[in-house]
């Protein structure tokens, strides 16, 4: 124990810790910063977006068993990540994965559904190649993937 510090301020330290919540302030950076956004920068944002998507999903298959379904580890995230999702097997088109809900999760997660689509493509491509991500209106998300063959 250093000099000088008592149980008294520790557990002051400690409240204090379990008090505030998670500091982000990249969050609420990247909402202003798209919402007067020109389309161009809108377009820069989703193409950093996607491309770090895909890293991401890059480094976690290299971590990843190589019998890993691909559907199976992009489910385990979205829910990790606390994004309600349904799993459905699909005849002939292999798995969809369905992002559930009203979109509020998904913003929740990645600040703005404009950072969330190019991301969330991008690590599922990155996943399987082949696969297919497609967005709906009001935040409705879907991610396909083909079965292997």
């Amino acid at each position: 124990m250093r000099t000088g510090t008592s149980f008294a301020r520790d557990w002051q330290l400690i409240k204090v810790a379990r008090s505030l919540r998670r500091h982000d302030v990249a969050g609420p950076l990247v909402r202003e910063l798209l919402a007067d956004a020109s389309p161009a920068l809108v377009e820069q944002v989703a193409a950093i977006a996607g491309r770090l998507g895909e890293e991401d999903g890059t480094a976690l298959l290299a971590r990843s068993e190589e019998r890993f379904d691909a559907a199976t580890l992009m489910e385990g995230l979205l829910l990790m990540w606390g994004i309600p999702c349904e799993s459905k097997e699909v005849a002939g088109e292999g798995i969809r994965i369905t992002l559930q809900g009203n979109g509020a999760a998904t913003r929740e997660a990645f600040v703005d559904e404009r950072v969330a689509a190019p991301y969330l493509a991008g690590y599922a491509r990155a996943l399987q190649r082949d696969a297919v991500f497609r967005q709906g209106a009001g935040g409705r998300m879907a991610i396909r993937f083909p079965p292997r063959g």
